[in-house]
């Protein structure tokens, strides 16, 4: 089976994906007849939610199991997205993982021993293409530039010279947005030339997403998390402007530093992370503190009744969550009104008019980093070691306008603030509100 799926929907271009998607098709066919083979069921796809896509890959694959999967259409960091700006959906991690399982509540995902993965969308190549091809343990082909549409499919002709019924192709080309304004003008005066896609094979990382390989480092390095004075400052004055002291439960707590510190001002804490080795250095250091503890999570589960808890924090850990199944346990664990306080470090570079913020934003920091010379050390050396870039490199930064459209969509009210900027990224925080204002819907999967 060939499977090819298109998006018309997220954001714009929704009638050249299919055309593109078509094309691919009829690529695909052509090569089958000059090899002399028999592509097998083929079929060409139109999915714009996460339903509509999953019914697709189960549904298909019961009939013969998939030996070409391809995905035409917008990515987020962290995969395909779907749905509309205006309620963003995209699969989380824990949801591809499941697809593969008998319990997955659809049915499985049959692949075939040699199958291969296509995802043709921007920068699909930085995260998740070597993350579906270690998950699902196939193969997997991405682009590590931004996406371009070209009426030719070996360089880049603007659509406008092909009429509106030709085939469109999609690659990676540098352009504007990855190489700026010179890099576009050679595209479009010269023709740029298509990225080749990269290829992961399903091997595996051998754990350097995780967060036990830097345990011991980051533990040193945050040993007092007030270094973190903007994130920190931030969430103390919302606990301040709390009637009670509130029932807070930390997703990403690490090694347990910022429990630690607001220990004095909250009635009880709950500390959760998917690193055992975090854990460990987080149990420890809250132990003198009865009504603090802590627990190591897989997947989206929170250890907590329902509506026990006032406020879920995370910080500086948004982007590594499964947001749809986490929101939802978030929402069955507060209280009806109960808060979510999110603060986070998103790429988006600063722009012109930043400037003196921007300036202003690094003398400070750099001020209270010569201050505190054994987190300036610390810092330094976890950073350059190994362990870290290669963390670092399996864990990217999510855009700012994934953060935009999630939270606005699902609480219309919510408050946003930039605590600091960096030449390439900066810190957000979103105070959602009572959660029974969210417009939340009922998870499609599981």
């Amino acid at each position: 089976m060939i499977l090819i799926c298109f998006t018309t929907a997220y954001r714009e271009g929704g009638a050249s994906f299919e055309r593109v998607a078509r094309a691919l098709g009829d690529e695909r066919l052509r090569l089958a007849a000059m090899e002399g083979t028999v592509p097998g069921d083929f079929n060409v796809v139109r999915v714009d939610s996460k339903r509509e896509w999953m019914n697709a890959m189960v549904s298909h694959s019961r009939t013969s199991p998939l030996r070409e999967l391809h995905f035409v259409g917008h990515a987020g960091m962290y995969g395909p997205m779907m749905g509309t700006t205006s309620w963003p959906e995209q699969l989380s991690p824990h949801e591809w993982r499941s697809l593969l399982s008998p319990e997955s509540g659809l049915g499985p995902v049959r692949l075939a021993e040699d199958a291969q993965v296509f995802i043709h969308t921007c920068r699909s190549a930085r995260w998740f293409a070597p993350f579906l091809a270690r998950t699902w343990g196939v193969t997997c082909w991405g682009n590590h530039w931004y996406t371009t549409f070209s009426a030719q499919p070996d360089r880049f002709v603007h659509p406008w010279r092909a009429s509106s019924d030709a085939p469109l192709y999609l690659f990676g080309c540098p352009g504007k947005t990855s190489h700026g304004w010179l890099a576009s003008a050679h595209k479009h005066l010269f023709g740029g030339a298509p990225e080749r896609m990269c290829a992961f094979a399903p091997n595996s990382t051998g754990g350097a997403e995780s967060y036990d390989a830097v345990a011991a480092a980051y533990d040193q390095t945050f040993a007092d998390i007030g270094v973190r004075a903007a994130e920190v400052g931030w969430i103390e004055a919302r606990i301040k402007q709390t009637q009670r002291a509130p029932r807070i439960l930390e997703i990403g707590c690490g090694n347990g530093a910022l429990l630690d510190r607001l220990a004095p001002v909250i009635a009880a804490g709950i500390g959760v992370d998917a690193s055992a080795s975090m854990i460990e250095y987080a149990r420890r250091r809250v132990a003198r503190h009865p009504h603090l503890r802590v627990a190591q999570i897989k997947g989206p589960s929170l250890p907590a009744p329902d509506g026990s808890v006032d406020c879920v924090v995370s910080m500086l850990s948004w982007r590594y969550l499964d947001w749809g199944p986490m929101l939802e346990e978030i929402s069955r664990v507060l209280t009806p009104e109960g808060t979510l306080w999110v603060v986070d470090m998103v790429e988006k570079p600063a722009r012109s008019w930043e400037l003196p913020r921007l300036l202003r934003d690094r003398l400070r920091e750099t001020a209270a980093a010569f201050r505190a010379r054994d987190f300036r050390r610390a810092r330094s050396e976890m950073v350059r070691s190994s362990p870290w870039r290669r963390l670092v490199a399996h864990n990217p930064m999510r855009a700012l306008h994934e953060y935009e459209w999630f939270f606005r969509s699902r609480f219309p009210e919510v408050k946003v603030k930039t605590l600091s900027l960096g030449r390439r990224a900066r810190v957000m925080a979103y105070d959602c509100g009572a959660m029974s204002r969210a417009s939340l819907q009922p998870l499609q999967y599981p």
